[in-house]
């Protein structure tokens, strides 16, 4: 039938994009990081003092700011509750550092106000995705012939709706970096810098999250970053 090719071609083109997305976003975010992520803060904080910082200022005392080099990445952890952070971001004083540290502790405030989802386990199983993609895309390629066209497609859909929740949940990653970095305007931690290299800052601190499913995975390093 003539829409089959035309179909075939479409949730592949749907699937292309939606794996592509986590690449994109760390293309932006490299560049981000090479124009302006060895700026200073100017007021000298580090990561772990601009979470606590927000954390004190939101009346949340129950969170705990820990350093710590077992994780993979950066995360809030609402279950001990505590804020863990690479050594980088803990003792880092530039201005991405703060910015990272700002957008978890503005998990911390989602919490609060009961508008935190399940972020850090959708973090973990888009790991897991971005890791387990390709081995499941060559599982499909070795269908017997007739179903490999089907398979495909399922493939693509499945790359298309996770993406599209992963992207939803983004606006999540936005809210909380918005919510930090608002309480560190409040307390003029943020002052002489200009607002671009606030933006490019806080900017990055989402697209951190955006580009897990290819950052944090063998295929990613493999590249070369």
């Amino acid at each position: 039938m003539l829409w089959g090719p035309k179909f075939f071609l479409l949730a592949v083109l749907l699937g292309g994009t939606a794996l592509a997305i986590p690449w994109l976003a760390y293309r932006r975010l490299k560049a981000l990081t090479r124009q302006r992520g060895g700026v200073l803060l100017v007021r000298g904080i580090s990561g772990a003092q601009a979470a606590r910082i927000i954390l004190l200022r939101g009346n949340i005392e129950q969170v705990d700011v820990d350093e710590t080099s077992l994780a993979i990445t950066d995360y809030y952890s609402a279950f001990e509750p505590a804020i863990k952070l690479s050594p980088t971001t803990y003792h880092g004083r530039t201005l991405f550092d703060v910015a990272r540290a700002a957008r978890l502790a503005g998990h911390a405030l989602q919490h609060r106000d009961r508008r935190l989802g399940s972020q850090t386990s959708w973090d973990s199983f888009m790991i897991l995705w971005g890791n387990g993609w390709p081995f499941l895309l060559i599982a499909f390629v070795f269908l017997k012939e007739g179903k490999l066209l089907f398979g495909l497609i399922v493939f693509a859909g499945l790359a298309a709706i996770l993406a599209g929740i992963h992207a939803t949940k983004h606006r999540n990653i936005v809210d909380a970096a918005r919510r930090g970095r608002a309480e560190l305007a409040a307390a003029n931690l943020l002052d002489g810098h200009p607002r671009a290299e606030v933006d490019d800052a806080f900017t990055a601190a989402c697209l951190e999250n955006l580009a897990l499913p290819y950052t944090r995975t063998w295929w990613g390093m493999l590249v070369g970053r």
